[in-house]
Protein backbone atom coordinates (compact mmCIF):
# COMPACT_ATOMS: atom_id res chain seq x y z
CA UNK A 1 0.00 0.00 0.00
CA UNK A 2 1.71 3.19 -0.80
CA UNK A 3 2.26 6.31 1.64
CA UNK A 4 -1.22 8.43 0.24
CA UNK A 5 -3.67 5.09 0.52
CA UNK A 6 -2.09 4.77 4.05
CA UNK A 7 -2.99 8.42 4.92
CA UNK A 8 -6.21 8.08 3.09
CA UNK A 9 -7.29 5.15 4.99
CA UNK A 10 -6.08 6.38 8.54
CA UNK A 11 -8.05 9.64 8.13
CA UNK A 12 -11.08 7.82 6.89
CA UNK A 13 -10.43 5.97 10.17
CA UNK A 14 -9.91 9.18 12.57
CA UNK A 15 -12.76 11.16 14.40
CA UNK A 16 -13.15 14.73 13.61
CA UNK A 17 -10.44 16.07 16.08
CA UNK A 18 -8.05 13.64 17.41
CA UNK A 19 -5.69 15.41 20.49
CA UNK A 20 -2.03 14.57 22.55
CA UNK A 21 -0.37 16.45 24.89
CA UNK A 22 3.75 16.04 24.68
CA UNK A 23 6.90 17.27 25.65
CA UNK A 24 8.29 17.53 22.19
CA UNK A 25 7.41 17.96 18.68
CA UNK A 26 9.95 16.83 16.50
CA UNK A 27 9.95 16.72 12.77
CA UNK A 28 6.27 18.24 13.00
CA UNK A 29 4.91 14.86 15.28
CA UNK A 30 4.10 14.56 18.69
CA UNK A 31 6.77 13.54 20.65
CA UNK A 32 7.24 12.24 24.64
CA UNK A 33 3.50 11.97 24.61
CA UNK A 34 2.53 11.04 28.35
CA UNK A 35 -0.63 12.06 31.03
CA UNK A 36 2.36 13.48 33.93
CA UNK A 37 4.64 16.06 33.36
CA UNK A 38 7.49 18.26 35.58
CA UNK A 39 5.98 22.02 36.91
CA UNK A 40 8.21 24.07 34.46
CA UNK A 41 8.40 22.18 31.51
CA UNK A 42 7.34 23.29 27.92
CA UNK A 43 4.22 21.26 26.94
CA UNK A 44 2.56 21.07 23.21
CA UNK A 45 -1.31 20.19 22.68
CA UNK A 46 -1.47 18.52 19.12
CA UNK A 47 -4.54 18.26 17.61
CA UNK A 48 -5.55 17.14 14.13
CA UNK A 49 -8.47 18.48 12.71
CA UNK A 50 -10.54 17.29 9.84
CA UNK A 51 -11.54 19.66 6.88
CA UNK A 52 -14.92 19.56 7.37
CA UNK A 53 -14.01 20.93 10.81
CA UNK A 54 -12.14 24.14 8.66
CA UNK A 55 -14.70 24.47 6.26
CA UNK A 56 -16.90 25.81 9.14
CA UNK A 57 -17.34 29.24 10.82
CA UNK A 58 -16.43 28.86 14.33
CA UNK A 59 -12.48 29.30 15.09
CA UNK A 60 -10.95 26.84 16.34
CA UNK A 61 -9.25 27.06 19.90
CA UNK A 62 -6.59 25.62 22.69
CA UNK A 63 -8.09 26.27 26.12
CA UNK A 64 -5.74 25.20 29.04
CA UNK A 65 -6.86 24.83 32.41
CA UNK A 66 -5.25 24.18 35.39
CA UNK A 67 -7.99 22.71 37.68
CA UNK A 68 -11.00 24.96 36.90
CA UNK A 69 -9.13 27.70 36.30
CA UNK A 70 -8.41 28.84 32.70
CA UNK A 71 -4.54 29.17 32.25
CA UNK A 72 -4.47 30.26 28.73
CA UNK A 73 -6.94 30.65 25.36
CA UNK A 74 -5.22 30.07 21.96
CA UNK A 75 -6.87 30.17 18.63
CA UNK A 76 -5.86 27.47 16.37
CA UNK A 77 -3.84 28.38 13.13
CA UNK A 78 -4.27 24.83 11.23
CA UNK A 79 -1.13 23.68 8.93
CA UNK A 80 -1.54 20.45 7.40
CA UNK A 81 -4.93 19.79 9.22
CA UNK A 82 -2.95 20.35 12.41
CA UNK A 83 -3.10 22.90 15.38
CA UNK A 84 -0.88 23.22 17.49
CA UNK A 85 -0.05 25.19 20.75
CA UNK A 86 2.30 25.17 23.66
CA UNK A 87 2.45 27.11 26.98
CA UNK A 88 5.36 28.54 28.65
CA UNK A 89 7.53 27.04 31.13
CA UNK A 90 6.36 29.69 33.50
CA UNK A 91 3.17 28.91 33.61
CA UNK A 92 2.79 25.16 33.92
CA UNK A 93 2.15 24.60 37.93
CA UNK A 94 1.98 21.50 39.35
CA UNK A 95 -1.77 20.50 39.44
CA UNK A 96 -4.29 18.62 37.77
CA UNK A 97 -4.46 19.47 34.12
CA UNK A 98 -6.79 19.48 30.72
CA UNK A 99 -6.72 21.20 27.39
CA UNK A 100 -9.65 21.31 25.12
CA UNK A 101 -10.43 21.63 21.27
CA UNK A 102 -13.03 23.82 20.95
CA UNK A 103 -15.36 24.94 18.31
CA UNK A 104 -17.27 27.87 19.31
CA UNK A 105 -19.30 26.10 21.64
CA UNK A 106 -18.78 22.96 21.05
CA UNK A 107 -16.04 20.40 22.92
CA UNK A 108 -14.06 18.28 20.05
CA UNK A 109 -11.35 16.54 22.02
CA UNK A 110 -10.44 17.03 25.25
CA UNK A 111 -6.75 15.86 27.04
CA UNK A 112 -6.37 15.38 31.28
CA UNK A 113 -2.54 15.11 32.04
CA UNK A 114 -0.83 15.25 35.91
CA UNK A 115 1.81 17.97 36.45
CA UNK A 116 4.26 17.25 39.31
CA UNK A 117 6.07 19.68 41.53
CA UNK A 118 9.58 19.83 40.43
CA UNK A 119 11.58 18.30 43.00
CA UNK A 120 14.91 19.91 42.15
Amino acid sequence: MGDEKIRDYAEAELSLAQSVVCSHIVNGSPFGVDSSFEEGMRLYYYSTVSSALQLKDDTLMHVWFNGADTVQKLACDVTQDVCLTTIAPTLLKAGEWSVDLVAGRRLLSTRQFIVEPNER
